[in-house]
């Protein structure tokens, strides 16, 4: 056999090793679970390829690595496995020929499946005796475990257990249980704040803090970092003289009391069904909406008694399991939301508020379904704060499907190369000097190129005027040519002579300047926020905006000057919500600004009416006239936690009937809606004593128009029940 293959497959378990080690037992990965596949799978096809060289220290043989010093070690009953992983609906269909072809050896042609979530967290056994927990053992390396119990004790809702009376005549002397340890992403929020505080490294991950926590040698300090637990496997069960099958009774471990998560109870007859809900963008939704982190789904075999007579228990026997997963499930993973990756340049960017924006420029890496290569740096005090440095191996995060961000530095990988990332001295787009105020450095040339095409992308944007056909490459086209050198040219486009000369350029044809055309003369009468929004006031953002323009419609405003004047008002400013003093003087200077006075001319003489016009919505959806009396009178809401209904649906509806809405409760709000398993801004809210309604059928009834926006995946949690899903490197 080639040699190079036979220090390539020891490289490849030494390196897999050292990962499980820092992945399960120091709780500090330093490469994503991506990377973590591709080694396994390099693996797997090397034993594969050559059977004969298969070591019994491999990965793919037992859970090396993941035995932790400390805690005295437990050998359990049976091991607690990992699972396959699967990507895509190609493997899916490959996982469900796999089982056909070994049952139809067994004269079996039918099984259904069920889907699990696939908690992010720690793995354990839980041991009950006489329904009062002995016992937690961390999987170790699945055959033997750590001994966390007095840990495990501080989950309060895993004891005691509260038996249905159903069971008692089946008195189970014990009971083994499987389950997953979990930090909710709320409490996360904390704890890193705490860590900051005490000069420690924030954890990147609920998974990673769940884990260091259960670790944690003293079980006080494990009780205050509020860690849960969902129990999701029966694994074993002893009774006295009594031999009946708990498995094939028990459908559901919550009859026992124990907290689970259940995403649906819909039972699959075909894996073509199972892909369709997989992939179903709903159901990866539903879960990113819960307090806790899932990184997929877990489908299994169930038995099909009416059509075979095979209960679940017996397939699991039949299709067995290899020392590394079990052959009767495999888990569907969701393109991951954290990754790995190499900072391989630094760009600086002019924003339309002068601020140079340092810019990573990445290795390219998949993450939530998308190609990242570019991530913000925001500051140069963040780059000091997380010590970032060119060429570091970074964490880069796309929770819920947002834009990236870089959440640390994988220090372990700094080979000595890396160099420091310092302001430049002259701005990268038109070469003025840059000058640094407090944390920020800016470029002051009012005519910088970069600042205009950010300044005009944000007015036409879809929060602020909402003008389409107008993208990057049509203002780049449009600057180009000496066509746009601020806000108020855009209207120029208007003008038939500009309109012939257009038709000679790339990508301006009659239907892109017709678009165009309209989406300008309809900006002309659109809502005051969105205009305070999209001409560039500093610290203004669509709430705010929005505030502004309620207020400005109390005073009747007609035109610019009135509302200038307002806006200059140092008593009227300070009195709204949000705005200090800072802002206010941040307000003043704007409109003391040479070039903001000749763009908003500009604007009005293209026609843009900057008056405050009544904000009341009378759309298809939720309508002041359709409020009751006892909330017509409210100006403030605040809305917490998870409803069938997306928050910012139920937001917009509430804000364009009149309403404003206020990140935390206080006392001038009148009513607060609160979902499933709220928090903090519940306890503040019922300290205020202010109208609370926490029931989803009374909100519909006190806002019946909300029946119309209501999704059809409707969450299936019910108040004081936690959900959840896991997350393994395999």
């Amino acid at each position: 056999m080639n040699t190079s293959i036979t220090e390539r497959y020891q490289q490849l378990i030494d390196e897999i090793t050292e990962h499980n080690r820092r992945y399960y037992l120091d709780s500090h990965p330093i490469i994503s679970d991506q990377e973590y596949d591709q080694l396994f799978a390099e693996l797997k096809h090397i034993e594969e390829e050559h059977p004969r060289i298969i070591s019994e220290n491999s990965p793919t043989q037992s859970l090396v690595g993941q035995i932790a010093e400390g805690f005295e070690k437990v050998a359990r009953q049976q091991p607690l496995l990992s699972l396959e992983n699967s990507y895509d609906a190609g493997d899916l269909r490959s996982f469900d020929d796999r089982v056909k072809k070994v049952l139809l050896k067994h004269d079996i042609t039918s099984r259904n499946y069920t889907v699990e979530p696939k908690f992010d967290g720690l793995s354990v056994e839980l041991v009950y005796e006489d329904w009062e927990l002995v016992q937690g053992i961390t999987r170790g390396d699945g055959l033997v475990g750590e001994d966390v119990t007095q840990n495990v004790k501080t989950i309060r809702s895993l004891l005691p257990l509260t038996p249905p009376s159903s069971y008692v005549a089946h008195y189970p002397r014990s009971l083994h249980v499987r389950g997953e340890v979990m930090l909710a992403k709320s409490k996360l929020q904390a704890l890193n704040q705490e860590r900051e505080k005490a000069g420690l490294e924030p954890f990147s991950n609920t998974r990673n803090a769940a884990s260091g926590s259960l670790k944690l040698l003293d079980s006080r300090e494990v009780a205050k970092r509020g860690l849960s637990c969902f129990v999701y496997e029966l694994l074993s069960s002893t009774f006295g003289t009594d031999s009946w099958d708990l498995k094939e009774e028990v459908t559901d471990l919550a009859d026992f009391g124990l907290p689970t998560f259940k995403l649906t109870d819909q039972l699959f007859s075909s894996i073509e069904e199972v892909i369709a809900f997989c992939l179903n963008p709903e159901t990866k939704k539903k879960l990113e909406q819960q307090d806790f982190d899932f990184d997929g789904l877990v489908v299994k075999v169930v038995g099909n008694a009416e059509e075979n007579g095979a209960s679940t228990s017996s397939l699991h026997d039949i299709l067995g399991h290899t020392n590394h997963h079990p052959r009767w499930a495999i888990a569907y993973k969701f393109p991951a939301q954290q990754a790995s990756t190499q900072i391989l340049r630094v760009d600086f960017q002019v924003g339309r508020s002068w601020i140079i924006t340092p810019v990573a420029n990445l290795r390219p890496v998949q993450l939530s379904g998308a190609e990242i290569s570019r991530a913000s740096l925001h500051n140069f005090d963040f780059v000091k704060e997380k010590d970032i440095k060119l060429h570091d191996w970074v964490w880069v995060q796309r929770s819920g499907e947002v834009i990236p961000y870089i959440t640390g530095v994988i220090k372990e990988r700094r080979t000595g190369e890396e160099d420091l990332i310092s302001a430049p001295l002259f701005c990268p787009s038109c070469q003025w000097p840059i000058v640094q105020e407090e944390m920020h450095y800016y470029c002051r040339n009012p005519h910088c190129p970069a600042q205009i095409k950010e300044k005009v992308l944000h007015f036409v944007s879809r929060n602020c005027l909402d003008i389409s056909g107008i993208g990057e490459s049509i203002t780049e086209i449009l600057m180009s040519q000496k066509l746009l050198q601020g806000i108020e040219d855009l209207y120029r486009l208007e003008r038939p002579e500009v309109q012939i000369y257009l038709k000679k350029l790339p990508g301006f044809g009659e239907k892109k300047i017709f678009e165009i055309l309209q989406g300008l003369e309809k900006s002309k009468t659109q809502p005051l926020w969105r205009i305070l929004n999209g001409i560039g006031i500093p610290n203004i953002g669509t709430k705010l905006a929005k505030d502004l323009a309620q207020r400005l419609e109390e005073k009747k405003i007609k035109n610019l000057n009135e509302m200038i004047f307002w806006l200059t008002n140092e008593e009227f400013l300070l009195d709204i919500e949000g705005i200090g003093e800072k802002i206010q003087t941040s307000f003043s200077d704007f409109f003391a600004n040479e070039e903001v006075k000749k763009m908003l001319e500009g604007l009005v003489r293209a026609g843009m009416k900057f008056e405050a016009r009544s904000s009341v919505w009378n759309g298809d959806s939720l309508s002041e006239g359709s409020l009751p009396e006892t909330t017509k009178a409210s100006r403030y809401f605040s809305i917490t936690w998870t409803f069938p209904i997306s928050r910012e649906k139920i937001k917009e509806a509430l804000e364009k009937a009149g309403f404003q809405w206020v990140a935390t409760p206080h006392k001038a709000v009148e009513f607060v809606l609160v979902g499933h398993d709220a928090g903090k801004k519940e306890t503040i809210a019922r300290e205020l004593g202010l109208k609370i309604y926490d029931d989803w059928d009374e909100i519909l009834r006190v806002f019946p128009d909300l029946k119309a926006l209501e999704l059809p995946l409707r969450a299936s949690t019910t108040h004081g029940k936690e959900n959840v899903q896991q997350q393994s490197l395999f």
